[in-house]
């Protein structure tokens, strides 16, 4: 083994020579992402490594490092079997690790790893079902006079504020002055949701026109109150036919071709 390179030289080489399928991550970043790992491996005692002696700090901080590198390495969607071999590998480039490549320290070094890679796996589920369930969430044209949000769902308060932004560029390019947000069926009220939704009253303002809320019960008020979101100022209806009738009122000076969408969109409600 050459002395003069760096560890991390050494995982790069071993991952060029073994390669582990990675479904596209370059060997040199998944060396990088394994960096932090190796010069604590390269410092614990090998003797303590032989005992099975892991109660020392050093120790425990290799396991908390071998973890996050387990959830780093789902987090780039590698197979739980790539993921193993690349651990095994940070042991192999290490002076020192080779005689214990397979013993006690390697296995716990290993499922340190395997835990984190479950969590990182579940936390990369949780997020591709939060991307699916917003990506429905888009500015509805009503007609030329007004843009609609009808949020479904619990969806987390970023992606919420980008639906909302969504809607503010949708109202600018199309030279709109009038949106509605439904909360009707939006679940889980926060003072971060509310923040986030009750924030289409200041852009709609800040374009010189309005927005109306419908569906905003006890829950969602409760929430602005602590979100410290005063709402006496904002144009609260009680529920979306109500709100597009609203919408209708104010935008009386659009094109006749609007308005039989508009009463269609009403009966429809109101069935």
């Amino acid at each position: 083994m050459n002395q003069g390179e760096s560890a991390t030289d050494r995982l790069r080489a071993l991952l060029e020579e073994a390669k582990p399928p990675t479904g596209g991550v370059a060997y040199e970043q998944l060396a990088a992402e394994a960096s932090p790992l190796l010069p604590l491996l390269g410092e614990l005692p090998v003797d303590e490594r032989v005992r099975g002696d892991y109660e020392s700090f050093g120790f425990r901080e290799c396991f908390a490092v071998l973890t996050l590198l387990g959830r780093r390495l789902a987090l780039l969607d590698l197979t739980p079997t790539a993921a193993i071999q690349i651990v095994r590998l940070a042991l192999r480039c290490v002076d020192g690790a080779e005689e214990v490549a397979t013993g006690r320290f390697a296995q716990r070094a290993v499922a340190a790893a395997v835990e984190g890679f479950v969590l990182g796996r579940e936390e990369r589920v949780a997020q591709t079902a939060d991307e699916r369930a917003a990506k429905p969430l888009r500015p509805l044209r009503i007609d030329e006079t007004a843009f609609a949000l009808i949020a479904s769902g619990a969806h987390e308060p970023a992606a919420l504020s980008e639906c909302v932004d969504a809607l503010g560029r949708a109202m600018l390019n199309a030279d709109v002055e009038i949106c509605i947000v439904d909360l009707t069926q939006l679940g889980e009220p926060s003072r971060e949701r509310a923040t986030a939704v009750f924030a289409a009253d200041e852009i709609a303002r800040m374009l010189g026109g309005v927005c109306f809320f419908s569906g905003v019960d006890s829950r969602w008020r409760a929430a602005a109150e602590d979100a410290r979101i005063s709402l006496d100022a904002c144009q609260i209806v009680p529920d979306l036919a109500a709100a597009l009738a609203a919408a209708q009122l104010m935008s009386r000076g659009a094109s006749d071709g609007a308005k039989p969408k508009w009463r269609a969109l009403l009966d429809r409600l109101r069935r």
